[in-house]
C-alpha cells in the first residue's frame, strides 16, 4: 500500500523525539453513501470531526477490522472499493505510534443505528455525512489546540486531499 506521510511531534509541535515501541495498527475509511457524502465522526466533548476508523483487534484482518468499525461508528456494512494509502504517525508526547490503513468504501444496504463504545459515547460522538469537498473544508478549518486532534487533523487532511487529487468518486 502506498505511504502517504509520516507525522511525528516536529510537525505538531516543533519538538524532538521519537516514540520507539511497536505501533498501534489501525484503518479508516472514507465512507461514500448513495449520494456520494462521506462520513464523519463529530466528537462534541473535543469540537473536532474525523474520519470513520478505530484500532485493529489482535489476530483480527485489516479488512475486516474496517468493515467492524464501519459497522460501530456508521452503522452500516460497507463494500470496500479500494486502498488509499497508509500513515505512521509518532505521538513522542505521549509514548505512541501508530499505523494506518486507509481505504475507500462504499455504504451497502440501509444506513442503521450506531454501535459506540462507552468512551465513544462519552465523547458525544454523532455521525455526519458532507460532501468530500466540504468535509476537507470543515477539518482543515479546525483550530483545536489539543495535541490528539492536531494529529488526526493532519492525517484526515493527508487523506482526503489524495481522494481528491487522485481517486475517482
Amino acid at each position: 500500500m502506498k505511504h502517504l506521510a509520516t507525522i511525528t511531534d516536529k510537525d505538531i509541535t516543533g519538538a524532538d523525539g521519537i516514540f520507539t515501541a511497536k505501533p498501534r495498527i489501525a484503518v479508516n475509511a472514507v465512507l461514500f453513501d448513495k449520494d456520494n457524502n462521506i462520513a464523519l465522526c463529530y466528537y462534541e466533548k473535543y469540537d473536532f470531526f474525523t474520519l470513520v476508523g478505530g484500532g485493529v483487534d489482535p489476530g483480527e484482518a485489516l479488512l475486516a477490522a474496517l468493515k467492524r468499525e464501519v459497522l460501530e461508528e456508521a452503522g452500516c456494512d460497507c463494500e470496500v472499493i479500494c486502498e488509499i494509502g497508509t500513515i505512521f504517525d509518532n505521538k513522542a508526547e505521549y509514548d505512541e505510534a501508530q499505523e494506518r490503513y486507509y481505504y475507500i468504501a462504499r455504504v451497502v444496504g440501509e444506513k442503521g443505528e450506531l454501535h459506540l463504545t462507552k468512551q465513544e459515547i462519552e465523547s458525544g460522538t454523532s455521525l455526519c455525512w458532507y460532501p468530500i469537498e466540504e468535509a476537507l473544508r470543515i477539518i482543515s478549518n479546525n483550530n483545536s489546540g489539543d495535541y490528539f486532534v492536531k494529529f488526526i487533523k493532519a492525517r484526515d487532511i493527508v487523506v482526503l486531499t489524495e481522494v481528491i487529487t487522485n481517486h475517482a468518486h
